[in-house]
């Protein structure tokens, strides 16, 4: 999906079906959000619905997590948010096992954990096992990509959120090449967020 597709979709420019599915997921809607029938809405409620929906997103540039410098990148955030159009609860598991390696590789290397002496082998390390993980996620159908999102609050002005963006090949074979996703800004306010529960935190960006 590229950035032009959507500016033609803001100017309301007539754009395919195929392209409506790709933003739809990009915004963790269902395929045919977009344009299958429905009853319309008056003037009013169609921009207040646009203005909601729009208004808050937030374009964040992702790639395939295949490499130790993008595991860094999400190691070095303080939350993780998953989004995860179309895939089916059978890999939950799956999902909440690559955020717990991505939770217990950030918190085992913060500054006041590290053994400087053995730094460079044990961050490689969780770096291989992080990757490792992705790895039989892929085997088993599905595209992870991850990006960060630059998201300051309240006397935390360094907040940082690690976007994953994942989804199966079957229905998204394109995702692989997705370089942005759109992520609508209320749900990474720190006081939208839950911690302590990994449950909690694989939701819809």
């Amino acid at each position: 999906m590229s950035v032009s597709t959507v500016e033609r979709v803001e100017r309301a420019e007539k754009v395919s079906n195929e392209a409506l599915d790709r933003i739809a997921l990009a915004l963790g809607y269902e395929m045919g959000a977009f344009h299958a029938p429905r009853i319309p809405l008056d003037p009013d409620q169609a921009a207040e619905e646009v203005a909601d929906t729009l208004g808050n997103l937030e374009q964040v540039a992702v790639a395939p997590m295949k490499t130790h410098r993008a595991v860094r990148e999400a190691m070095s955030c303080q939350a993780f948010l998953v989004h995860r159009p179309e895939v089916p609860d059978t890999y939950d598991q799956d999902i909440a096992n690559l955020v717990e390696w991505l939770d217990f590789a950030s918190f085992s290397l913060a500054e006041e954990f590290r053994d400087h002496a053995g730094e460079m082998p044990v961050r490689r390390q969780l770096y291989t096992d992080i990757l490792d993980c992705v790895i039989k996620m892929e085997r088993r159908g599905l595209t992870v990509l991850v990006g960060v999102m630059y998201a300051p609050q309240p006397k935390l002005p360094n907040w940082k959120v690690a976007i994953l963006s994942i989804s199966p090949k079957l229905t998204d074979p394109g995702a692989v090449k997705r370089s942005q996703v759109f992520v609508d800004r209320r749900n990474i306010v720190l006081q939208n967020m839950s911690f302590g529960d990994i449950g909690s935190i694989i939701r819809g960006a």
